[in-house]
């Protein structure tokens, strides 16, 4: 459920008085940070990931074999420069600690991945057919990236891809 926007608003204005601010001060409900947090990501920073390897990304997510994808996202990831790598790192490493989490707030992995790709993967889509083609495909990127954090990034041994 997206956040009031009068909520994120203030979020953004406190945090431009004083970026040091404690948020738990704030008293201000998880689902305006979470709306803030995307908006931040969509409206204030450029992209993650480069025009490239957005094209590259497109092109692996079609990829049958799991094992294949997830090693090929990896590679793709080891491309990246090294802030946006740190940046994904921090936003998975919360996400997967958000998953572990997800009895008492709902948002698994899989809900993540659907509220977060089209933040994460700002893909241009022409036509409605090819989103309705793809979108399946990077949902389940996301949904891989936070699964398989410790793997994609923190050189921990993968999960086993069923």
């Amino acid at each position: 459920m997206p956040g009031n926007r009068s909520h994120v608003e203030f979020l953004f204005q406190t945090f431009e008085k004083d970026n040091n601010i404690n948020i738990i001060n704030l008293d201000i409900p998880v689902n305006a940070v979470a709306t803030a947090l995307k908006d931040f990501f969509s409206k204030k920073l450029p992209p993650l990931f480069t025009d490239d390897l957005i094209d590259e990304l497109e092109e692996l997510s079609i990829i049958a074999d799991r094992n294949c994808r997830l090693m090929s996202l990896k590679d793709l990831l080891k491309k990246l420069p090294n802030v946006n790598f740190e940046i994904l790192k921090f936003i998975f490493n919360h996400f997967a600690k958000v998953a572990e989490n997800c009895k008492s707030n709902n948002m698994d992995s899989k809900n993540l991945a659907i509220c977060w790709w089209p933040t994460l993967l700002p893909i241009e889509f022409n036509d409605m057919e090819r989103f309705e083609q793809l979108r399946p495909h990077l949902e389940d990127i996301v949904q891989t990236m936070i699964d398989q954090q410790p793997f994609l990034f923190c050189g921990k041994d993968a999960y086993v891809m069923v």
